[in-house]
């Protein structure tokens, strides 16, 4: 698909925003076992874990499968997409990481067929109605965005700065954070986004992975804290 450069600019700013549905916005990828346990209780203390987490969770895992899933639609390989997504389950190694990874992977694709009345990943989708694949946010984003013309560096990109931005928004909610605090945080990663995006294009399909056990661990024990206010 051919779309002008304002377009593209335009469809990652919508796409990438919390306002989006796809309740990205409530994933707390553990986080709130942390914050819960009293191990996150200031801005100093998550802003050092949310820079972890960019660095050897999101980006080597869900940020290199948006740039594979990408090349593999270019390619029109569905098989190849619905090995991917199954690698990218295999990755999640707590329940509801697991879950809130497709359950936003299905939102974000019934949404984008819905509001740019676009159909490119109809195959894909067949796949995930059929349960052939779960559907992971990562790869539906990837081949989503290739759909759409936008660059994979780019693509990429976009997907970490809106996990970034979401995780954030749970640590304002729960530690709590102020506005400028929140933002602050946001904008100081800004050179690690960018390293995390060129590291997670680089990488081979059979490298991606985290380090980032005591975060499995904490996702693992959310499900079992008293209160949950987040999906994970």
């Amino acid at each position: 698909m051919t779309t002008d450069a304002p377009d593209r600019l335009l469809y990652l700013l919508q796409v990438a925003n919390a306002s989006f549905p796809t309740g990205a916005f409530n994933h707390s990828y553990g986080f709130e076992t942390w914050i819960d346990a009293g191990t996150l209780d200031d801005g100093a203390r998550f802003e050092s874990a949310c820079r972890d987490w960019l660095r050897y969770g999101a980006a080597p895992t869900d940020g290199a499968t948006v740039a594979h899933a990408h090349r593999l639609a270019a390619a029109g390989d569905l098989d190849a997409l619905v090995a991917l997504d199954h690698v990218v389950g295999a990755l999640k190694l707590s329940r509801e990481s697991r879950e809130a990874s497709f359950k936003t992977g299905r939102a974000l694709l019934g949404a984008y067929r819905d509001v740019f009345s676009a159909d490119p990943l109809a195959p894909f989708a067949e796949a995930v109605r059929e349960r052939r694949c779960e559907g992971h946010q990562a790869v539906i984003f990837g081949a989503a965005a290739e759909a759409q013309g936008i660059a994979i560096g780019e693509a990429t990109l976009a997907f970490l700065h809106a996990a970034l931005s979401n995780l954030v928004g749970v640590g304002a909610r729960l530690i709590p954070l102020g506005q400028i605090e929140s933002q602050r945080i946001i904008r100081e990663a800004w050179p690690l986004l960018t390293q995390g995006a060129d590291t997670a294009c680089a990488m081979e399909l059979d490298a991606l992975g985290s380090a980032t056990a005591g975060l499995d661990v904490a996702s693992m024990r959310h499900e079992r804290l008293h209160t949950r206010l987040c999906m994970s």
